[in-house]
């Protein structure tokens, strides 16, 4: 009975182990996908709002059929521009506060 409880118990932590690898490898790809997705969104605002700062990388025509898709970016760039140098109020309003 002793050596059957051993093994039950060696059995319950090698299970243990291998369900703690896969989360470490599930957290490792949601990680390195986020981290594909920010590459991924620099280079379409570079592709997009590039030819119109003097960028040559799409034809300045596409680049203004594509600037629909980045509503919710150029008004962070327009708040931005318009708060100018308050990098407290940048600090506040990222942290999800507008006091």
């Amino acid at each position: 009975m002793y050596a059957l409880e051993r093994l039950r118990r060696l059995a319950r932590g090698l299970l243990e182990f291998v369900r703690g690898v896969d989360r470490a490898l599930l957290e490792e790809s949601v990680s390195a996908l986020e981290g594909e997705y920010l590459e991924l969104e620099s280079a379409f605002l570079t592709a997009v709002l590039g030819p119109l700062v003097g960028v040559r990388t799409l034809t300045p025509l596409l680049s203004l059929e594509l600037l629909n898709t980045l509503k919710g970016e150029l008004r962070v760039l327009a708040s931005r521009a318009f708060k100018g140098e308050d990098v407290l109020g940048d600090l506040v309003s990222a942290l999800g506060g507008e006091w």
